[in-house]
């Protein structure tokens, strides 16, 4: 209940026109309280964060490439490609929940039967890989982690099919306080169990911990609702329990005695049922040669998602992950004939998860780990959202670039007719002019233009706004918006420039690490943005022995009014996020083989050096440079 002075304050802010404070809005708009929850700084209602109240929007979906095999397969049907993304995944899930985008749209929303996320745990910790190297260390600790994860799983589970399940996976700092939020999320009564990954042989790994040690990892299993499907897996009898069947009938045939007039027959018995501890499948902390490894810290083995797939999924049904990371989700649903989406926003990751389905005939079989898996790929398509190629925007025929641009800017799309003046719909309730730079060769936005669209809309909308779309080569002005009579014309351009009044936060890129202590942080994304190409100098000098990579230049385009306050003095390789490298490009497809970041490059009088063994490397070799904002600038060499 709102006081006097409260409402004094408030019809102030409404008449002045100013935002109302977020702790006003819970006084006004109060919300139903479980029975009991986790309070925090920067909690926000899930109704705020469906109405994209948070500053992230749904954003369009860019098609990099479609891979397609040889022979479209008889389980697959013909009009899916299972899908790679590479972005933020709070964008992502708010445009698969919005599920307008065309490349999506009827596809996930509502279909995902399982989704399993390993999120970094947020800790102050440095992990280590097997190695004993630091892998990473999070950025984001205490509530902003639990916030951070709450407002996915909201989105989550509003995509998850009515009969659909999710398991997070989590280690012991963190846990408690998922477990509260995800009974908020999903309702504590679908928590169906805990299940405790018991990581053998990590007691050596980690015994020089001053503490018990750390020996498990747990898995929060929910599902959305009672309908759910859940089919039981079972183990094969030990030596000891092998004994317990003691009788033999006539036939010969060995049983238990259970009660007085019932036996379990062995030959009908499959086996024992798994429980909520597993303790039967190894980690990669201490499975150090295992041919599953792809070098990526955090990997999960492809047994783990093996038994988490197959318990709460059909052959058919659509696994998601939006934690992407290594791909073993990726890999082993395609193995056991589920569609498949994972999405990170890391390069990394995006190449590795690219490469392990590319390669995944010659990984190991999950029927029988001594022999191959031997089959092509089904079709996938690798897509970005977020961040997105200009030329390949500014080439979309006309109509597909409406709905591409409408969804960048948050633009209703319909005919729209103002004094004669075509309009092609509009943003907060104002006309938007997308403007047709292909049919109008000749002709910019200049002071003419507008001029003559003032004359149509003076008298009909004194006061208010007009947005204008326009390629940035097509308009005259340098200012973001022209004022005329009060009406503001604001220029939209692609690429976009920032204009900071049409926006609750400002636009911010994900950064790309220098390191691999930070392939996994916490990092986010706020808008969308084009990819500028660094510029790049580089050779490369072959012997019988080695190939030798130097860079003796590196300048990232990124537009200084939109890089963080501790990035605009930054420079030359100072910018440069990592190398990664095919060293035998077949000259399609670039299937990563080795990556350097920044702090694992040879620095020699200001020249970057990478040593390779030639005997590693084929007749061409590709190279992606990546800033730190995520842009590349690819180049291949012969050898």
């Amino acid at each position: 209940m709102l006081n006097q002075a409260e409402r004094d304050f408030l019809i102030g802010l409404l008449e002045r026109g100013e935002e109302i404070p977020e702790d006003f809005k819970y006084k006004l708009f109060p919300v139903t309280h479980k029975e009991y929850e986790l309070a925090y700084a920067g909690k926000m209602r899930k109704e705020d964060l469906l109405a994209n109240e948070d500053g992230s929007f749904p954003v369009p979906v860019q098609v990099d490439k479609v891979f397609s095999s040889s022979a479209q397969r008889d389980d697959e049907p013909d009009d899916w490609n299972n899908m790679i993304f590479l972005g933020d995944n709070l964008q992502f899930l708010k445009t698969v929940y919005a599920d307008t985008d065309p490349v999506i749209a009827g596809k996930i929303k509502g279909k995902v039967r399982l989704i399993y996320i390993d999120p970094p745990f947020a800790t102050a910790d440095e992990f280590q890989n097997r190695y004993g190297a630091k892998a990473y260390q999070d950025k984001k600790k205490g509530a902003e982690f639990v916030e951070f994860l709450r407002r996915r799983l909201f989105l989550a589970r509003e995509i998850l099919a009515p009969d659909g399940s999710i398991y997070i996976h989590l280690d012991n700092k963190m846990v408690h306080y998922v477990k509260v939020i995800a009974d908020e999320v999903f309702g504590k009564n679908n928590f169906r169990r805990e299940i405790i990954w018991n990581l053998p042989g990590a007691a050596g790994y980690k015994s020089l911990v001053n503490s018990y040690v750390r020996g498990h990892d747990t898995i929060l299993y929910y599902t959305r609702s009672d309908e759910y499907i859940f089919h039981k897996e079972y183990l094969p009898y030990n030596e000891k329990q092998l004994k317990r069947f003691t009788g033999t009938d006539e036939q010969g045939r060995s049983f238990k005695p259970i009660t007085k007039d019932k036996v379990i027959y062995l030959d009908e018995s499959k086996g024992v049922p798994v429980t909520d501890v597993w303790s039967d499948i190894a980690s990669f902390q201490t499975v150090v040669n295992s041919p599953e490894i792809v070098d990526y810290p955090t990997q999960k083995p492809e047994a783990l998602l093996k038994r988490i797939i197959r318990c709460s999924t059909d052959p058919g049904d659509l696994v998601l992950d939006f934690f992407g990371g290594s791909g073993t989700t990726a890999a082993t649903a395609e193995k056991l004939g589920r569609k498949w989406v994972v999405c990170d926003i890391g390069k990394l990751s995006y190449f590795t998860i690219q490469r392990r389905i590319l390669q995944i005939g010659a990984s190991k079989s999950l029927e029988n780990p001594k022999k191959k898996y031997g089959r092509e790929p089904k079709d996938f398509m690798i897509c970005r959202l977020g961040t997105y190629d200009l030329k390949s925007a500014l080439e979309l025929e006309w109509k597909k670039y409406q709905i591409f641009v409408a969804e960048l800017f948050g633009i209703s799309l319909f005919d729209l007719q103002i004094g004669g003046y075509a309009f092609e719909g509009e943003k907060d309730g104002c006309p938007v002019k997308i403007f047709h730079f292909n049919r109008w060769t000749d002709s910019n936005i200049d002071q003419a233009y507008l001029e003559d669209m003032h004359a149509r809309l003076a008298k009909r909308m004194p006061g208010g706004r007009v947005y204008i779309v326009v390629p940035s080569t097509r308009v005259d002005f340098l200012t973001d918006y022209e004022e005329i009579d009060n009406i503001r014309y604001y220029f939209l351009k692609i690429p976009y420039q920032i204009i900071r009044e049409l926006h609750q936060k400002p636009f911010q890129k994900f950064r790309q690490p220098q390191s691999r202590n930070a392939i996994n942080s916490l990092d986010e994304a706020v808008g969308f943005s084009f990819v500028r190409t660094p510029s790049v100098d580089s050779s490369v000098t072959v012997s019988d022995t080695e190939v030798i990579l130097e860079i003796t230049r590196f300048s990232s385009n990124e537009r200084a009014v939109e890089r963080a306050p501790e990035e605009k003095s930054l420079s030359g390789f100072d910018l440069l996020s990592a190398v990664y490298l095919d060293c035998d490009y077949n000259g399609q497809d670039f299937v990563l083989t080795h990556h350097f970041f920044l702090e694992d490059l040879q620095n020699t009088d200001g020249v970057m050096r990478i040593s390779l063994d030639r005997a590693v490397c084929g007749k061409r070799m590709m190279a992606v440079y990546t800033d730190i904002y995520g842009n590349d600038f690819s180049e291949s060499f012969l050898l």
